[in-house]
């Protein structure tokens, strides 16, 4: 990906957070009021797993584009930046694993 495409997609991904996080910040303290049963009701409601998931997606494409420049900024070894690049794939696939699997399980009940 080109550096200006790459610029563009970590603008684009900030912006879409901004009312994601304000959501999930109200959200969260809303919850923090509401006894267990109905804090897993209110998770598991289609609308709030949906909401999760693109802040999470959205979260990982500007965490990955935020670190990959900072790589090639910092990093000068090929070796190493190759080496980092996949520990933080797996880290980043790893988040998105738990982060679903979590859901499920809320979701399920």
């Amino acid at each position: 990906m080109s550096a200006k495409n790459t610029w563009k997609l970590h603008r684009w991904s900030t912006i879409l957070l901004l009312p994601l996080v304000a959501y999930l910040f109200i959200k969260i303290i809303h919850l923090s009021t509401l006894p267990y049963q109905l804090i897993l009701s209110e998770l598991s409601n289609l609308w709030g797993v949906g909401f999760i998931l693109i802040f999470t997606v959205l979260g990982l494409i500007h965490m990955n584009t935020g670190v990959h420049e900072i790589l090639d900024d910092y990093v000068h070894s090929d070796v190493v930046k190759k080496i980092l690049n996949v520990i933080i794939s797996i880290f980043f696939l790893l988040i998105l694993i738990f982060v679903c699997l979590s859901l499920l399980l809320i979701f399920i009940g």
